[in-house]
């Protein structure tokens, strides 16, 4: 039995190997439909990345992982895709004109409409580069420079189509060992949501950067903007990266968004399927100085599928457009910043009314001193009650003469003092209580003027075009150095002549402080020196036509 079944096989093996050798001889159409057969049945499936062809393809395996790389199985990519020269897509919404190119698949142009620089052009997002360098937004970064220089300097094939109202940008570019997807989908608003896809799926990112929009030579010379800050979002808490302080490249995982940005513009991505969040940090030489210029790049890496998605946003830190598009807590006023917001809602309405925010800033500062009137008010009858016990505080001095060096001593003229101040109906802290309440809105208008878009390129008057900038002709700081001085003198006082003096320097501090900072700033602090001074001259003559009254006060 066993030797029938061995000679079966035998006889099996034998007549395989005759009809292999013979058939395609004498029945060559039939070998040829054979053949054809078995390359359909292993011809791989596509999926959606896959571009549809006239032609048949062979498969090819993917290059094989650098080390530190994550391995990558074999897989197939699509034919060769490319363009044969470089091409620009102009995409216009309400508020914005982009600009792509084909070379990268790239934005290297995001116009605002609305506006402006300082040759009154719509206002360029995307920081100006030199011809040698392509690391535009949306631009791609791998593991392997090589392959980064290819896949951002290639032409890529694109399309634009139009989808249920939106605009459709697709840009495709293989070389038949690895291949690259982007798809831009634009609305009529700022965001746009973006896809990017690499087959076989190497480790990469896609960044926006470096830095925000080129800033004029009088921007870059003023200390209040502050450019090139990297943002990012975790659990609806902002972080602010130093461009000179940030490291050379830090992850941030479950970023709600990463970004860009300066007082009044951002740039940031909001992440839909990807990895970590990134902030990269590049030093560019400058010309201007001796230390090389640090920027800094925001990203997102890409999923384990080799895809990054999310949404875009390129546009001004506008408080209702930050707040209906989720990016309102990188509008920051500084220390004071809920003083801030409020003093920006309130002089947004007062321009409705105004329609110059320049009045608006002085209608503002009238309402405030209306409202902080009662707390001056008893801070300068507290200080005319004062200069009127003078004498008296001077004789208690003299009492104790050694306060100074004995402890017992100092105890019993300050008890002294104290009777006398209840005895005459006197706070001794009377007169820093308006000035501590001062110094928040001062700040709050500080951050207000250097940070609202609201107000940027705001004109008032004559030779002031720009709120949010200094005094080109240094007049507001000047005349407010000289209003603080004529407060200085009408303020009633009980220092001794020497510290008078020293009192009467602070305007000069004051004024040259000020030159610099924003002239709506100065403008605030001018009128409410002139007011100040206008209610004190009331006290005044009140007072010295009717003595008594002051000592019901």
């Amino acid at each position: 039995m066993e030797k029938r079944i061995f000679l079966a096989v035998v006889i099996s093996i034998a007549i395989l190997a005759l009809w292999g050798a013979v058939v395609p001889k004498l029945f060559p159409e039939f070998a040829k439909q054979q053949q054809k057969q078995q390359q359909s049945a292993q011809k791989p499936v596509r999926g959606a990345q896959t571009t549809t062809s006239a032609t048949t393809t062979t498969t090819s395996s993917a290059p094989a992982s650098k080390p530190g790389s994550s391995s990558v199985a074999a897989a197939p990519v699509t034919p060769p895709v490319a363009a044969a020269a470089e091409t620009q897509t102009i995409i216009e919404g309400n508020d914005y004109v982009a600009r792509f190119s084909n070379r990268g698949g790239v934005l290297v142009s995001y116009r605002l409409k609305h506006y402006t620089g300082k040759q009154k052009e719509p206002l360029e997002l995307v920081k100006g580069r030199d011809a040698s360098r392509s690391d535009f937004p949306f631009a791609l970064e791998t593991r392997d420079m090589n392959l980064s220089r290819r896949l951002d300097n290639a032409f890529y094939a694109v399309t634009k189509r139009v989808d249920r109202g939106a605009t459709v940008l697709e840009y495709r570019y293989s070389d038949g060992s690895i291949s690259a997807a982007k798809t831009f989908r634009f609305g009529a608003d700022y965001p746009f949501d973006f896809s990017i896809n690499v087959t076989p799926a190497v480790p990469y990112r896609v960044v926006v950067g470096p830095g925000i929009r080129t800033l004029a030579p009088e921007e870059r010379d003023s200390q209040f903007i502050i450019t090139g800050n990297g943002v990012v979002q975790i659990d609806d808490k902002l972080k602010i990266l130093s461009r000179e302080k940030a490291d050379r490249i830090s992850a941030i995982p479950n970023a709600q968004f990463v970004g860009i940005e300066d007082n009044y513009f951002l740039t940031a991505l909001r992440p839909t399927h990807s990895g970590d969040g990134i902030i990269r940090r590049a030093e560019f030489p400058d010309v201007d100085k001796k230390q090389p210029r640090k920027e800094l790049y925001a990203g997102l890496n890409a999923a384990s599928d080799g895809t990054v998605a999310g949404s875009a946003f390129f546009g001004p830190k506008q408080t209702k457009i930050l707040e209906k598009f989720g990016y309102a807590s990188t509008l920051q006023f500084g220390f004071f910043g809920f003083i801030g917001r409020v003093l920006l809602e309130v002089l947004i309405w007062l321009n409705g009314i105004t329609h110059n925010y320049g009045w608006a800033i002085i209608v503002l500062t009238i309402i405030i001193k209306i409202v902080l009137y009662p707390l001056q008010h008893k801070s300068i009858v507290s200080m005319k009650k004062m200069q009127r016990v003078q004498p008296k505080i001077e004789a208690i001095k003299n009492k104790y003469k050694k306060a100074r060096s004995d402890a017992e001593q100092r105890q019993k003229m300050n008890v002294e003092m104290m009777k006398l101040y209840q005895v005459e109906g006197i706070n001794p802290m009377g007169g820093c209580l308006p000035i501590a309440l001062q110094l928040p809105i001062l700040w709050g208008f500080y951050g207000l003027l250097s940070r609202a878009i609201e107000l940027r390129g705001a004109p008032f008057m004559l030779w002031i075009h720009d709120l949010s900038a200094k005094d080109p002709l240094y007049i507001t700081p000047l005349l407010m150095t000289i209003t603080m001085f004529i407060q200085q003198m009408m303020t009633p006082t009980t220092v001794d002549p020497a510290q008078r003096r020293m009192f009467l320097i602070m305007p000069l501090v004051f004024g040259w402080i000020f030159k610099e900072f924003p002239s709506g700033l100065v403008l605030y602090w001018l009128v409410q020196n002139i007011l100040t001074i206008i209610q004190t001259m009331i006290m005044n003559r009140y007072w010295k036509e009717h003595p008594a009254e002051l000592n019901k006060d």
